[in-house]
């Protein structure tokens, strides 16, 4: 029983290496609002939402070089 074609795109996608800098972003930006919050620092908490939209970004591209999900190709297999 092998894997369904989403599932396999899926995995095909998490090789890419444009997920790392995607990761990074998004961690940046929880991490700064959770900084800004603790730290009572509204600043720091709307500064870290600009990283947002680059994960974002970055995600959508990784996604579309794979074919991942709403970008995948029009072509359905006959399985």
């Amino acid at each position: 029983m092998g894997t369904s074609r989403s599932g396999r795109g899926v995995l095909t996608a998490l090789r890419n290496r444009l997920l790392i800098p995607a990761a990074v972003a998004l961690a940046a930006g929880i991490g700064g609002i959770a900084f800004g919050l603790a730290h009572d620092d509204t600043v720091t908490a709307l500064g870290a939402l600009l990283f947002f939209p680059s994960a974002a970004l970055l995600f959508g591209i990784a996604a579309k070089r794979r074919g991942v999900g709403p970008f995948g190709s029009s072509r359905q297999g006959s399985d």
